[in-house]
């Protein structure tokens, strides 16, 4: 089975893990997980003075910031 977990890195992310590690059905090998943030887009003109690889590294940081806790989960 395929599972998308939306996380923020919020409290309600840590209980849909807790969730899912008590429930074998769900967390088994067999099932592949795919982890999905989201981030609010910089506005124009602060992309704009910043670069797009300053930007793009802006979204990378952040996105790392949630998804990686999840992953060590």
């Amino acid at each position: 089975m395929k599972i998308l977990l939306a996380v923020d890195g919020s409290e309600y992310t840590r209980k849909m893990l807790a969730y899912l590690t008590t429930h074998d059905e769900l967390f088994s090998t067999n099932n592949r997980y795919t982890l999905l943030t989201v981030s609010p887009q910089l506005p124009p003109r602060a992309r704009a003075a910043v670069g797009k690889e300053m930007v793009d590294s802006y979204h990378r940081d952040e996105a790392e910031k949630v998804l990686s806790p999840v992953t060590k989960f």
